[in-house]
This record gives structure tokens, C-alpha cells and sequence, in this order.
């Protein structure tokens, strides 16, 4: 999916389109979803409660990363939440919101930096262990 657009049926609009887009990399490398539908906190409490993910401390290739909307300790600009995928060299894959293609936008410290530090929100990792 590296460089399309994930998700072209737009159920979200490509700003707020992160987890339509992770669920369709999802569906298609394993052939069901997850269950987050458009929403970055329902996606997280789809993952704690699917005995197929456990949380996890460290990012591994194919780990799901989430800082779920709603969840921020403070007032940002940074309105919204984001989900991704964790790719190899400590890459990390998700929606771009200015154009809705998949791409390698992230890593670990640009992840935690935008989204932990400026935005507020937790930063969870999940891990599909069945």
C-alpha cells in the first residue's frame, strides 16, 4: 500500500482517514478487520479486547501503534489522534492527512514527539499474537 491511497472509498476524509486506511492494509494481509471502523479510541478498545493483540512496551515490524483522539492530558492544537503500523528499521507506516496515501511518514522519535510530547496523547503498541 507504500505511496496509495489505503482507503479510496473515504468513509473519513483523508485528514481523519488513519485508521479506515490501517484497517484496509489489516483486511488485506489477514483477511478481516480489526474493528475501529473510521475511529482511533474505538480502534483501541477493539485491540484490548481482541485476544488475537496483546500491548506491548517495544515497537516490532507489524506492531500497531495508536495515540487515540480523546485521550490527550492537554489542550493542543493537535485535535486529533493517529494510528500506524510499525515498519522495518523502526519505520512507521500510516495515512498521510494532506494527501490519504500510505507512507513511511513516522519513526519512534517523530512518532512520540508530535503526537506524546506536543499533542498530549499516550502512545500504545499492539502486538497480533494469534
Amino acid at each position: 500500500f507504500l505511496g496509495t491511497d489505503a482507503s479510496p472509498l473515504d468513509k473519513a476524509p483523508d485528514e481523519l482517514g488513519c485508521v479506515e486506511s490501517l484497517e484496509q492494509v489489516y483486511f488485506k494481509a489477514f483477511g478481516e478487520y480489526i474493528g475501529g471502523g473510521v475511529s482511533t479510541l474505538r480502534l483501541y478498545y477493539a485491540l484490548l479486547n481482541n485476544k488475537k493483540f496483546v500491548k506491548v512496551t517495544s515497537q516490532l515490524p507489524g506492531d500497531i501503534i495508536l495515540s487515540p483522539t480523546g485521550t490527550a492530558s492537554k489542550k493542543t492544537n493537535i485535535t486529533n489522534g493517529h494510528a500506524g503500523i510499525c515498519g522495518q528499521n523502526g519505520r512507521i507506516m500510516s495515512n498521510n492527512s494532506s494527501n490519504g496515501k500510505w507512507e513511511q511518514n513516522y519513526d519512534m522519535w517523530t512518532w512520540r514527539t508530535r503526537w506524546v510530547v506536543n499533542g498530549g496523547y499516550p502512545l500504545f503498541l499492539f502486538r497480533k499474537v494469534l
